[in-house]
């Protein structure tokens, strides 16, 4: 049996481990790693549910001639997004014999001692690709609320190079017009979202560029013909939120849609790899990034087959309700079973605003 002593100190070193690898586990993955360069971690969270307002109307502006009478109504701005909290856990456990038989030389692997360096290895092999999930699916109601949450589609829309968003998201949805607002048309189409309109039309939309749409240039309408096309139309369509704040500051694509697009683009002598700026992806120790129309490219491991994401990392934040986004949990003895439990929790989810994302994939 354990002594009160041994207990103190793997109490102590486990805690203070999970504290710095967490830190580590962030940094190998690239939306997060650079979540959290931005500060857009938060901790401490409490209520039954994550809540917060949404800015989504404007008031209109007219003209005015002198001596006119000023019509007086109050505006409606905001909307109400909630969404549950979630979590996940890990879990391990070593019995008092595996703890004895597993302590000196006749190791071949001293498994007890780094049992806290699995478990945190084991969570960063899953955790870090929640962030593509989609927690309104079937089978997910106690995962994230993941970037695809917000990605679903009725479709190609009719004037050609998007598809038409609507998922629901934090219980408002995310089709066009669905809060009213008008947009302007082409033949009877919208243009959207090229043209113009009211703020409020597509104030919780995100864009879909299907790169497979009839509408590209190339002739043949696949990623490695219409990748360059594509990726310009989503980096620019995306800038139709006024001011700095709607910028795309990372594209993750998949491998292989990656992979097609360094092939595209080096031979046009048009790549620019990117090798400086505090807040870019090399700052952050990644290499593997190109530049286009000033976004950073780059690919991740997790993101599904043929996909792409465009992120905005202040308009995404993750908040957690520990103190720290992983808490351990014991040892624990368990006098009856003679074994030691560990575990590691979370609570929290993702938060996002689908106007400021964008998505790359074949819808046509």
């Amino acid at each position: 049996m354990a002594t009160p002593e041994w207990s103190r100190i793997l109490n102590t070193t486990i805690h203070q481990f999970v504290r710095e690898e967490e830190v580590n586990i962030l940094r190998n993955r690239k939306v997060l790693a650079l979540l959290q360069k931005r500060g857009r971690i938060s901790f401490n969270h409490s209520g039954d549910r994550l809540d917060w307002k949404v800015r989504y109307k404007r008031s209109p502006m007219q003209g005015y001639a002198d001596t006119d009478t000023l019509t007086f109504s109050r505006q409606e701005r905001w909307k109400t997004a909630q969404l549950e909290y979630r979590g996940y856990s890990l879990q391990d456990s070593v019995t008092e014999k595996e703890r004895l038989m597993n302590r000196s030389t006749e190791a071949i692997i001293k498994f007890y001692s780094q049992l806290a360096t699995m478990m945190m290895d084991d969570m960063e092999d899953q955790f870090s690709e929640e962030v593509y999930t989609d927690g309104g699916a079937a089978g997910n109601s106690k995962r994230y609320h993941g970037i695809e949450t917000f990605m679903g589609s009725s479709g190609p829309a009719a004037n050609g190079f998007v598809a038409l968003p609507n998922s629901t998201y934090a219980d408002l949805v995310c089709t066009l017009g669905n809060y009213s607002g008008a947009w302007s048309t082409t033949g009877g189409n919208i243009d959207w979202p090229s043209g113009r309109g009211d703020a409020h039309f597509d104030f919780w939309s995100p864009i879909i560029v299907d790169y497979t749409d009839t509408a590209w240039a190339a002739s043949t309408k696949t990623w490695p013909n219409t990748c360059k096309e594509a990726l310009s139309y989503g980096i620019i369509k995306s800038r139709r939120n006024k001011g700095k704040k709607g910028l795309l500051d990372l594209i993750v694509l998949d491998g292989e849609l990656y992979r097609q697009l360094w092939g595209k683009l080096e031979p046009e002598e048009r790549l620019v790899v990117e090798r400086g700026g505090g807040e870019g992806m090399y700052s952050l120790g990644f290499g593997d990034t190109i530049t286009l129309e000033g976004c950073e490219i780059t690919w991740e491991y997790g993101v599904p087959a043929s996909v792409g994401y465009g992120f905005s990392m202040e308009n995404m934040e993750i908040r957690a309700m520990y103190d720290t986004l992983f808490k351990p949990k014991g040892p624990d003895e368990d006098i009856a079973t003679q074994s030691y439990r560990f575990a590691i929790m979370n609570f929290g989810n993702f938060l996002f605003n689908p106007r400021y994302f964008c998505k790359f994939q074949a819808v046509t």
